[in-house]
């Protein structure tokens, strides 16, 4: 995580630098466009990506959104 020590985290969070390059490249020859060698369910990249061209795509309106209660 960036701005965070190695010492403050978790030691089981960490992966040894080894399976991470093998999982990656496993990865990479299913031909996975992105992988994330420590995430199991393969469909929470593609729920990312969607929600995230959802998100910018309504933040494009220009103006304040409505439960905000500001019209002009």
């Amino acid at each position: 995580m960036a701005g965070v020590g190695l010492q403050a985290l978790d030691p089981a969070t960490i992966m040894a630098a080894e399976d991470c390059v093998d999982a990656a490249l496993a990865g990479l020859d299913r031909g996975e466009a992105v992988t994330l060698p420590s995430v199991d369910d393969p469909q929470l990249w593609p729920a990312f990506d969607d929600t995230r061209v959802k998100l910018f795509a309504a933040s494009q309106t220009g103006k304040p959104a409505s439960r905000y209660g500001i019209s002009r």
